[in-house]
């Protein structure tokens, strides 16, 4: 095999892991802000639950302050009768009595289903509140992991860079610019194998003669459809299948 076609197949190999590495690095921040966004919207509904809570709490003790002010009234009312020289005045105080404790029936029966709202609202404010810690303590463990995630991916990078320079320095100058404009035009995919006569990428068979040149030659061959490198990938023998399987039970 042509030795720059090895070196190509090891930089395409390093530029694949690198495009891959780097994508993930980019999108680490990414998932750790939609961690931390889903989190702020379960912290906004428990303190939405927590406003709820004491919004009806406000207008409990709002109306049992009506309700001491109608009792007041009736009292005073009642000290009023006891003063009054006609029936008529009479009729009219009671009236009002009777007005200020239909009030306070009316106003009572509101705190009755305050209060039914308030042991629902005070539930649903634990249940929000233990929900959260849970999803708290998640989102942190998600966090670091991403986060960690990120510092190997950019040790890992660094590390897979300085191989792909090391790589690069064996090509010949002219066959890397080749690699690289193709790689340019093909989303990064410029060596592909050829496996049953067939192009890797493109798919496209080879023709007879390109394809026994490319298996016997040491000259590189591009593709006719896509124009990506080509080199040959032999089908493993069932030996060395069999061999294969064998290492991997053995490790």
């Amino acid at each position: 095999m042509n030795p720059n076609l090895q070196y190509l197949i090891e930089l395409q190999k390093l530029d694949d892991l690198i495009r891959g590495l780097e994508a993930e690095v980019s999108s680490l921040p990414r998932k750790i802000a939609d961690i931390e966004r889903t989190l702020t919207s379960h912290i906004q509904q428990v303190e939405s639950d927590k406003h709820a809570l004491a919004e009806n709490q406000k207008l409990r003790r709002r109306r049992e302050v009506e309700i001491a002010a109608a009792r007041d009234k009736i009292s005073h009312f009642k000290d009023q009768s006891l003063m009054v020289k006609t029936n008529d005045q009479y009729k009219a105080l009671l009236h009002e009595i009777e007005h200020q404790e239909s009030q306070i029936r009316q106003i009572e029966d509101q705190i009755l289903g305050e209060m039914i709202d308030s042991e629902n609202l005070d539930k649903n404010l634990r249940d929000a509140e233990a929900k959260l810690a849970e999803e708290r303590k998640q989102a942190q463990g998600e966090i670091a992991v991403a986060e960690q995630r990120k510092r190997d991916d950019e040790i890992q990078l660094e590390k897979v860079r300085s191989e792909r320079a090391a790589t690069q320095s064996q090509i010949a100058v002219e066959i890397y610019e080749t690699y690289q404009r193709i790689a340019k035009g093909r989303r990064g995919e410029a060596v592909v194998a050829v496996t049953d006569g067939t192009c890797g990428a493109c798919h496209v068979h080879l023709r007879p003669q390109v394809f026994s040149e490319l298996m016997s030659s040491d000259q590189l061959h591009t593709c006719e459809s896509c124009g990506r490198i080509l080199y040959y990938l032999a089908k493993p023998t069932d030996e060395e299948i069999v061999a294969g399987t064998n290492a991997e039970t053995m490790e």
